[in-house]
Order: C-alpha cells, then sequence, then structure tokens
C-alpha cells in the first residue's frame, strides 16, 4: 500500500505554530500556593517521618478497596504466597529481572511462573487468559490518595500490572511520601535522568457507565493486593 506524502503539510503546520509562538519566553508559572497547600504537602522543607504515614495510606488504599497486608523484611514472600493462595492463583507473571528477587522465588515456589522475557506478541494468548496474577514492585506511595508510583521499565513491564486479574506490588514503608510533588521529588533525584514512564495505581481497575454504575476489572485488574513491608528500622530513604 503506499501511503501519501505528508512531510509537505507536516512542514507547514509546524511552521505556522513556529511563527506564531511568543517572542520572549513566558514566565514561569508560580507554584507557591499548590505546593504549600494540602496537595503539595511534603514537598517543602525536612522529609515527613514515613513511619507516620503508614496508617494514612492504608486508610486511603483501602477506600479506593485496595487490600492492603502487613509485613517485614524477611516475611513478606510469605505474605504473598498467602494473598495468591486465599485467590486459588496458580500461574504468575514477573518482570524478566524483578528488583524483588530473590525473595520473589521463594514466594512462588511451586507454581507456574511466567516471566516477562519474551515480546509480548509471543505469549500474549497466555497473559490475558491463562494467567492469575501479575506482581511487581512499587517505586514508592502516596500516602495522602493511597497510590502506589511504578517505574516501568524491559526487566518489568507495565503490562504485568495492567492485564492479569489480580496485581501484588510490593512497597516498602520506607517509599512512603505524603504527596505527589514530594513522591515525585525523590523518585526523580534517585534517577540519573527524569524515568520516561512512571505509572500511577490508585486502587483496582474502575469504570462507571452514563447510570454511574461502577464497575471494577473492565480496564485492568480486578483486584489490587499492596504488601507493604516495613522497613523502616533498618532503611533510611534519601533525604
Amino acid at each position: 500500500m503506499n501511503f501519501p506524502d505528508t512531510r509537505g503539510a507536516r512542514a507547514a503546520i509546524l511552521g505556522a505554530l513556529r511563527a506564531s509562538a511568543p517572542a520572549t519566553a513566558q514566565p514561569a508559572p508560580d507554584l507557591s500556593p499548590y505546593l504549600d497547600g494540602p496537595y503539595g504537602r511534603g514537598s517543602r522543607g525536612p522529609r515527613v517521618d514515613p513511619a507516620t504515614l503508614i496508617a494514612p495510606f492504608e486508610a486511603a488504599a483501602k477506600s479506593w478497596r485496595a487490600e492492603v497486608l502487613h509485613a517485614n523484611e524477611t516475611g513478606w514472600p510469605r505474605v504473598v504466597r498467602q494473598a495468591l493462595a486465599q485467590r486459588g492463583c496458580t500461574r504468575v507473571a514477573v518482570g524478566a529481572a524483578s528488583p524483588l528477587q530473590p525473595g520473589l522465588d521463594t514466594a512462588l515456589d511451586g507454581l507456574h511462573v511466567r516471566r516477562f522475557d519474551a515480546p509480548l506478541q509471543q505469549w500474549k494468548a497466555e497473559l490475558f487468559d491463562a494467567v492469575d496474577a501479575g506482581i511487581t514492585a512499587a517505586e514508592a506511595g502516596i500516602a495522602d490518595t493511597g497510590t502506589l508510583i511504578l517505574r516501568p521499565n524491559s526487566a518489568e513491564p507495565r503490562t504485568l500490572s495492567l492485564v492479569p486479574p489480580l496485581h501484588v506490588a510490593v512497597l516498602h514503608a520506607s517509599r512512603l511520601y505524603p504527596g505527589l510533588p514530594a513522591a515525585m521529588a525523590a523518585v526523580t533525584s534517585q534517577q540519573s535522568d527524569m524515568p520516561t514512564n512512571l505509572l500511577l495505581v490508585t486502587g483496582p481497575s474502575k469504570t462507571a457507565d452514563i447510570q454511574q454504575v461502577l464497575a471494577f476489572g473492565a480496564h485492568g485488574p480486578k483486584e489490587l493486593v499492596i504488601v507493604l513491608v516495613n522497613d523502616l528500622h533498618v532503611a533510611k530513604e534519601p533525604q
């Protein structure tokens, strides 16, 4: 099939946009009102103690119908396994090089584990039709909204948290932040450059029709289980 050459039209559109651009750069917006308000909490001054954020994070996450399970640093694989067993999950998808290793292998011993180590097209039918759960690590958590921040990459693609009916996310309490600005500042400061892909997850997948009837699992996982690992006694997040 021969497609029309649109390079001329694109050049004309881009040229018109460039010609209409302001001669001088616009001043940067003042973000102080937002950062000083309730939604910017924790973005300025000393970091809010993550120990004080565990309870509000759990309450917010539960309000969105996520389940929060508590674990310590040695026991979290057992908690993950219990969450899978309670739901009868035997076929689990994980990343090709999950940051949760080696504990994740312990949690999944004896189950059918499918690693995301091949192009999606090669096992798409299995992922959509046979896999019971996807397990990922969480980069951070936002206490005000009960939101998870995931940082998908080739080792742990975002499909793991979007397709299987159950999403199990492992979040360390040392990575809890009060609001989105504080969490984003922490996530980006730990990277050499801005991540190209961040995923915000607030509860399981949900949608509502025109009659405002809420349905879960229409566009992603029907259930979200957060395993919150209390590592505060041995680990501190960089300021």
